[in-house]
């Protein structure tokens, strides 16, 4: 009978001790001399990913922005506690900086808002559009961030609160869905170049209360509020159109969106009454191109949330904030490995 070298033309290699992260390659098959066991390297990526704890924000907020990586991420704006008249609220015009393990304070924005939108990266991001003081006072504003203080840049040329963003830099941006006042859910987009904005095609289904994620060649929206549910549909953006994908297992709105088209997560959020099981939401999912498929859960449900990425994937993202029954500061993390190491078995 053959051994494994003859039909495969290599011995098979003997290991004292796993691969390292830098060391392992998907496909691999090795023996492993101090178990005594035969091992194979799979690929990993987000399903194997799970939530754990971060730093806590300095101030608990909800309806907020953010932008960066998992590990040098900003947020900025949004609300801490309604204000005296249930049309009001209290803003917040700080911006704080997360290193991978704590927050620092940096400069305020100069327009105090929030359910605004942000893209970029810590040293060069743009905020765009929400309300204040109240929901019906709509922001036409727009700052640009240098990576120490905020200027005030060409206004957004349709105003409007609840929408969704992408792009890992303050001079290329999408604006894309959300709502004005009256208005139940837009499906406008708008692109930016550094010095202005511009209509481009729209969105299929007309959406607002999600934050969207990605480039401005690749963006992602998943979820949402059409103005009358909660909604599961996916578009993807290929740089000149949407186009309708798989949708989420969990219709939802005001939730998080990380990643691009091929890779991504959507977690959190909320479900509206006719759009069962109603509530608020801890479930996570994660895209590969096609289909979404439900992965580990957030330790709290919560929505009016924030995800930071740029553009975030499947393997890493961040939660940040959010309201259930309480406005969060509590950020959460997520990772999932590149590879996987799995005991060969006869069974």
């Amino acid at each position: 009978m053959a051994g494994y070298k003859e039909i495969k033309g290599f011995q098979v290699q003997t290991r004292t001790e796993n691969p390292s992260p830098t060391e392992a390659q998907t496909g691999d098959f090795y023996y492993n001399s101090t178990t005594g066991q035969f091992k194979t390297i799979n690929s990993g990526g987000a399903p194997l990913g799970s939530w754990s704890s971060g730093a806590n924000m300095p101030l608990a907020r909800d309806s907020h922005a953010g932008f960066g990586v998992r590990t040098a991420n900003g947020v900025v704006s949004g609300r801490t506690t309604p204000g005296p008249n249930p049309a009001l609220t209290t803003g917040v015009n700080t911006f704080i900086e997360y290193n991978g393990s704590s927050w620092t304070e940096k400069a305020n924005i100069n327009q105090q808002r929030w359910l605004a939108e942000a893209a970029g990266v810590v040293t060069s991001g743009i905020l765009f559009s929400g309300s204040y003081p109240s929901s019906t006072n709509i922001l036409t504003n727009v700052e640009t961030w240098d990576g120490s203080s905020w200027s005030e840049v060409s206004e957004i040329n349709t105003g409007r609160r609840s929408l969704g963003g992408a792009g890992i830099t303050s001079t290329a941006a999408l604006a894309f869905a959300g709502r004005t006042g009256p208005n139940p859910a837009m499906d406008l987009t708008e692109s930016w170049n550094g010095s202005s904005w511009t209509e481009v095609n729209e969105l299929n289904t007309a959406r607002a209360y999600n934050v969207g994620s990605g480039l401005v060649t690749d963006a992602v929206y998943a979820g949402g509020h059409d103005g009358s549910n909660s909604s599961n549909k996916t578009e993807i953006y290929d740089g000149t159109s949407w186009s309708e994908t798989g949708d989420l297992n969990t219709a939802r709105h005001s939730l998080g969106n990380s990643g691009v088209s091929t890779d991504a997560l959507a977690f959190g959020g909320r479900a509206s009454p006719g759009a069962p099981p109603a509530g608020n939401k801890t479930e996570t999912e994660a895209f590969n191109g096609t289909s979404w498929t439900e992965v580990a859960d957030l330790a709290s449900a919560r929505y009016d949330l924030n995800a930071g990425g740029a553009p975030g994937s499947g393997t890493s993202a961040i939660c940040t904030g959010g309201y259930d029954n309480s406005y969060y500061n509590a950020a959460e993390e997520w990772t999932a490995p590149d590879f996987e190491i799995k005991t060969v078995t006869q069974s």
